[in-house]
């Protein structure tokens, strides 16, 4: 029973907050510790099966304080600023890049490049020289939004459009799926190449 618990925790994991997933497997395996190591009653004809229903008491106490660690000492990630032509007006008054990034939370790829590449301390650091900008496509209807999608010709979720610091789009760092954090950090780099200001600090 716990099992099956688990398992429809994780598929509805899209409808999770941001950074709130590892916490909600926490609360699945605590309770199935509990209730399997404490309250479960349940006897069988073989002797080893009070001991089967210890062990898996203490592996649910176990996975608990595993969840609960990796949720407490993960990085807070990246941070994003939510789409507004003055942003871009900014970033070119600015000279600096621009990456935005069309997101949804029910997307799965979009979750784990907020879980992985968008937590990696090396992105991190980069994207300090960039204008990060999210657009949050999880409800649809809203004008700007549907604006953006066409302006930009946004297929799907996840894609990530990469301005240079004229804010003209780089077509070939168009990110269309999940993508390593080196890999993703290899594209901000080859971006910044292009920034007035990178070249002149070189």
């Amino acid at each position: 029973g716990w099992v099956l618990v688990g398992m429809a925790f994780y598929f509805l994991k899209p409808l999770y907050p941001e950074g709130y997933q590892m916490l909600f497997f926490a609360m699945v395996a605590l309770g199935a510790g509990i209730h399997l190591g404490v309250f479960d009653k349940t006897l069988a004809s073989f002797r080893s099966f009070r001991w089967l229903k210890a062990g898996a008491g203490l592996a649910g106490f176990t996975l608990s304080v595993f969840f609960i660690g990796a949720w407490t000492f993960q990085s807070p990630g990246l941070t994003w600023q939510p789409y507004s032509d003055e942003l871009l007006n900014q970033a070119k008054r600015d000279e600096k890049p621009v990456i935005i990034d069309f997101y949804a939370a029910w997307c799965p790829p979009c979750n784990k490049m907020e879980e992985i590449a968008f937590r990696n301390q090396d992105i991190i650091k980069t994207a300090k020289d960039f204008m990060m900008i999210k657009v949050d496509l999880t409800e649809r209807g809203d004008p700007l939004h549907e604006r953006l999608i066409k302006e930009y010709e946004v297929r799907g979720v996840p894609t990530a459009i990469f301005l240079d610091s004229q804010g003209e789009e780089r077509h070939d760092l168009r990110l269309l799926t999940y993508e390593k954090p080196d890999d993703f950090r290899q594209r901000m780099e080859k971006l910044k190449l292009q920034n007035p200001e990178s070249k002149k600090k070189t």
